[in-house]
């Protein structure tokens, strides 16, 4: 199959990375960026066009990676008023919510263009390894078509339906696991320093702790489809009072309180709402409302 040529609208950090991968691929690529002279490692690599527009009368995919979705809309604006959009692919790499990606959607039709949205859980330095994911929405033939170049740019690419804002809701959920997830594990590493413990030794049992979140995500997706929270692993007063060690030691040790606090009152809003005897899953039916 022949790669389309691609216009990338956007050459940041990750732009640039997304850049570097279609020309290591072989995919003819044109760039723009507002600053030029982050166009000039593209020189003699690449076509390095003048305008939005420019790039885009060129290509027959569009990639935009700007700053977020009303940037991306500003260039598109001023590109149309030059050039014909129409018949052209959009693809957006730039991070935004659902809403972001379903107005997008809108102005894309409009202006005669098919349309994926799509979002990247990657460091810069991570784009087209194994480490990259990659989430892609919108219509199906427009995805299988060019799904061997898209796919150029990450180890995992998970095409999530029509949905237009499936790729954005997964991104935000997956990252607000890892921020969650990273923000824990490095208290957790402030309360042993706050004990002189070696850290080697934490951040290796940390590691370990992967098979045990594993069983804990079977065990929640089980639940939360049926609705049922009963279980003899561990009810939610048990976690109740690891977590009232936690704040204790924290409160004595003079270390920051406000994560372990946070993870309590979810806890407690559960328990206050019935669920004092259920699996750790049960957090979800009142995660699940902002009453």
């Amino acid at each position: 199959m022949t790669n389309p040529h691609v216009a990338m609208l956007g050459l940041g950090r990750m732009g640039s990375a997304l850049a570097n991968r279609f020309v290591a691929t072989g995919v003819p690529l044109t760039v723009w960026n507002r600053s030029p002279a982050k166009s000039f490692p593209f020189q003699g690599r690449a076509t390095v066009a003048t305008s939005a527009a420019a790039a885009c009368d060129m290509a027959d995919v569009v990639v935009l990676s700007l700053s977020d979705y009303s940037a991306g809309l500003e260039v598109l604006d001023e590109a149309s008023a030059a050039c014909t959009l129409a018949g052209k692919t959009l693809l957006q790499l730039t991070s935004g919510a659902a809403s972001d990606a379903r107005t997008m959607q809108v102005w894309a039709n409009m202006h005669g263009m098919e349309y994926i949205d799509a979002a990247i859980v990657a460091y810069p330095n991570g784009v087209g390894t194994e480490a990259a994911m990659l989430f892609y929405a919108g219509a199906e033939e427009v995805w299988e078509r060019h799904r061997e170049t898209f796919t150029h740019l990450g180890g995992m690419n998970r095409y999530l339906g029509d949905s237009i804002g499936a790729a954005a809701t997964l991104e935000c959920a997956v990252l607000e696991y890892y921020y969650g997830a990273t923000l824990a594990m490095l208290h957790g590493a402030a309360l042993c320093n706050s004990e002189n413990f070696p850290l080697t030794e934490y951040f290796y049992l940390v590691k370990a702790l992967g098979p045990l979140l594993t069983g804990t995500a079977d065990a929640s997706r089980t639940m939360i489809s049926k609705g049922l929270y009963d279980g003899a692993d561990c009810s939610l007063d048990v976690h109740v009072s690891a977590i009232r060690r936690i704040q204790r030691m924290s409160h004595d040790n003079g270390i920051d309180t406000r994560v372990p606090d946070a993870i309590m009152a979810a806890y407690k809003k559960a328990i206050a709402a019935g669920h004092s005897d259920a699996e750790i899953a049960a957090l979800f039916e009142t995660l699940a409302t902002n009453s």
